[in-house]
């Protein structure tokens, strides 16, 4: 009789064969669909990022990276919280590049991708930008609370490794090193030294 039931039943054996090659590829299928994650976290711990921003702030190193060899001209506004913010576009992408200051010497610096801002038909940032500084020397367009500074100059820049920048900027006469994070935006350490310093690691 068992003999029997087997011979009746021929759907007994594939289907015993595809049941684990089924759990078997779940298992890959949930693996792979880790891994993304897995990298995400991987860089947020390297880079010391929050989770959330770590696509945004590799997205920020790409933009140096393209504009690494920029020599961007700042226009400066500053606010009577005392924060300064020295803006500038790189004439060759478009790319925008934001130093926010405040007046603990602390400074962060932000990208914005032309692409991101281009739209069919209008102006490039850079004449933006002409548009806002001009703004504010007439000062029609922008709050009381905001006022032209000195504006910043790079004199070098330098990509010694994707975790860290070198920069020599003047500002208010006087040269500054600033060492900073690409990848985070943050100015880590900045020293005055004369202008003529090279921009490499050390």
């Amino acid at each position: 009789m068992t003999d029997r039931a087997e011979v009746h039943d021929p759907h007994l054996g594939p289907v015993n064969r595809i049941v684990p090659f089924l759990k078997t590829a779940a298992l890959v299928v949930t693996i792979v669909g880790a891994i993304p994650t897995a990298i995400t976290a991987y860089h947020a711990w390297q880079y010391k990022v929050p989770f959330t921003q770590v696509s945004h702030r590799l997205a920020q190193y790409e933009i140096w990276e393209r504009n690494i060899d920029c020599q961007i001209q700042y226009k400066a506004l500053s606010t009577s919280q005392g924060t300064k913010v020295d803006a500038g576009a790189c004439a060759s992408t478009g790319d925008i590049s934001l130093k926010v200051s405040t007046s603990d010497g602390k400074a962060t610096y932000e990208w914005i991708a032309y692409n991101q801002l281009q739209k069919p038909g209008e102006t490039p940032p850079s004449g933006f930008l002409d548009l806002l500084i001009g703004a504010a020397q007439a000062d029609t367009a922008l709050p009381k609370s905001l006022r032209l500074a000195q504006a910043m100059e790079v004199v070098c820049q330098a990509l010694v490794s994707k975790t860290e920048l070198v920069r020599v900027v003047k500002e208010d006469g006087k040269c500054y090193r600033e060492v900073m994070s690409p990848v985070r935006g943050s100015v880590d350490k900045r020293e005055e030294v004369p202008c003529d310093t090279l921009c490499k690691a050390g």
